[in-house]
């Protein structure tokens, strides 16, 4: 964790700001691979391991994992304060058993996806490659995918872009070596984990968290990505809440999504049924509905498709839009205005 990620993050419980215990630092005093995160405000902890932050919620942390890891840390913490962190950690885990989230077996089936996979290539793409070398015609999807929806963020350099669900964090570290300050957010260790063992120290802002208690400040990115999983969050209206929260004013948030019958298909249902996550598309009249009453204009999906020469004077109807469609996913754009 990069020293400076902590201008940008907060605590996910009441978006307090965060203070940094630390073992001491690596390359020239700039990255934490170690420490705690203290909030100011509600005095909740959390840690931060092989320099990602992990700031889930209460009723998603290993509480036992946790402790073992605070104890393990030997930061000659204050007995005063070590008093009040144990104090906290009882009323935490109290408070975890009251927290209602209608979407929590999905969550922890993403945040458990080690334990299920026997397959011993399964995490391959996240040290290798992000495509599929077997699949030619999928992998010049994806890099369409990628090649059409970065435009549409409007980036320029330096600036602050939230990559949510980065996975591997191969869109991250692009993000990264095209001059932004992108931070890539991921409910799943593992897979994180992998792209920082592939990535080597010259990584990008990562952050164990869940979306839908997203721990960002407020106005502080300059767009939001979500390539390919916003149809992953079950509870999508309360994480566009979070996107209006943290965006600036004028920012772009762009979804690269499947349709309506994703969750129909029979590699979806499988997924679902092997791994227990969630796979659901989702339509434009979906995506309005998230974005209402929030300061955020009404969501535009692009199309990009191919047209010949000799196809000129088509008429754009919905039917020719798809036979014609350069890319197999939905591109949805929401702007953040001033006022609703």
């Amino acid at each position: 964790m990069r020293k400076t990620l902590l201008n940008y993050i907060c605590c996910p419980f009441c978006h307090g700001t965060l203070d940094c215990m630390t073992r001491g630092y690596e390359n020239g005093g700039k990255s934490i691979q170690e420490g705690l995160l203290i909030c100011q405000k509600c005095k909740r902890w959390f840690p931060v391991r092989n320099y990602i932050p992990e700031l889930l919620p209460d009723h998603l942390r290993n509480w036992e994992t946790d402790e073992k890891f605070l104890y393990s840390l030997d930061l000659n913490i204050e007995k005063k304060i070590l008093k009040k962190i144990k104090k906290k950690i009882k009323h935490c885990r109290k408070n975890a058993l009251k927290i209602k989230d209608s979407g929590v077996s999905y969550k922890k089936s993403e945040i458990s996806i080690k334990k299920k996979v026997s397959d011993p290539n399964f995490f391959g793409p996240g040290y290798f490659s992000p495509f599929n070398p077997g699949n030619t015609d999928f992998t010049m999807q994806l890099i369409r995918r990628f090649g059409n929806a970065v435009p549409l963020l409007n980036p320029k350099q330096h600036d602050i872009i939230l990559d949510v669900g980065c996975g591997y964090s191969w869109t991250t570290e692009w993000l990264m070596k095209m001059g932004t300050e992108p931070i890539g957010i991921d409910i799943c260790r593992t897979y994180l984990d992998i792209g920082i063992e592939r990535m080597g120290k010259n990584i990008p802002h990562l952050i164990l968290a869940d979306t839908e208690n997203l721990p960002v400040k407020k106005k502080c990115v300059d767009a939001i990505l979500c390539y390919d999983a916003f149809h992953h969050i079950p509870d999508r209206k309360k994480t566009m809440g979070h996107f209006n929260r943290t965006l600036k004013i004028n920012g772009n948030i762009v979804l690269t999504e499947p349709g309506l019958d994703h969750e129909a298909a029979a590699p979806s249902q499988e997924a679902m049924k092997k791994y227990g996550i969630l796979e659901k598309g989702m339509s434009l009249s979906e995506v309005k509905d998230y974005c209402e009453n929030l300061t955020l204009l009404k969501p535009q999906q692009y199309f990009i498709i191919k047209v010949t020469s000799s196809e000129q004077e088509k008429i754009l109807t919905p039917q020719y839009i798809h036979s014609h469609s350069f890319i197999d996913t939905q591109l949805f754009v929401i702007k953040k205005i001033s006022k609703p």
